[in-house]
């Protein structure tokens, strides 16, 4: 019986599979660096910087790269923190990140810079996140994330 590469017997997938994707929670003492999308279905809104991962790409590689393409920060000591579900089938989105917070706070002097995808990026306080949140400004599931970042952090 011939043998017949392992790819040639995969089948072809017909429906999307979920996407896998990383973030990071960055702090500089009290206030959390966030991200304003500019690209659907996130245009406007805040998050934490993140993205895609590549073929081959550890995650927290994936993580690092994804700040530094969005922030131009680079990062000292990560720790994964959780997994993140998001589902928008409306816009046919669904998105698996790997959320990691950084272990050492950004120094206060350090200003971030937009890149990538992201219109904006800044660190914001409490009271900033609080009203962005009222103002539907924030990603789903932003909020539960950061206090779980903070007490992590705290621990």
């Amino acid at each position: 019986m011939p043998q017949t590469p392992r790819t040639a017997i995969i089948p072809t997938m017909e429906k999307s599979r979920p996407l896998l994707g990383v973030s990071a929670c960055i702090f500089s003492g009290e206030r959390i660096l966030l991200v304003e999308r500019s690209q659907p279905p996130y245009a406007g809104i805040l998050s934490l910087p993140g993205g895609k991962v590549e073929f081959g790409e550890a995650l927290e590689s994936a993580a690092r790269r994804e700040v530094v393409e969005e922030t131009g920060i680079t990062l000292g000591a990560l720790a994964f923190l959780k997994f993140h579900e998001i589902l928008i089938p409306e816009h046919a989105v669904h998105v698996v990140l790997a959320v990691f917070v950084a272990l050492e706070d950004v120094d206060g002097t350090t200003r971030p810079t937009a890149g990538d995808d992201a219109r904006s990026a800044r660190f914001h306080t409490p009271a900033e996140l609080d009203a962005l949140h009222r103002a539907d400004r924030l990603t789903d599931g932003l909020i539960p994330i950061v206090q779980t970042a903070r007490a992590f952090r705290q621990s």
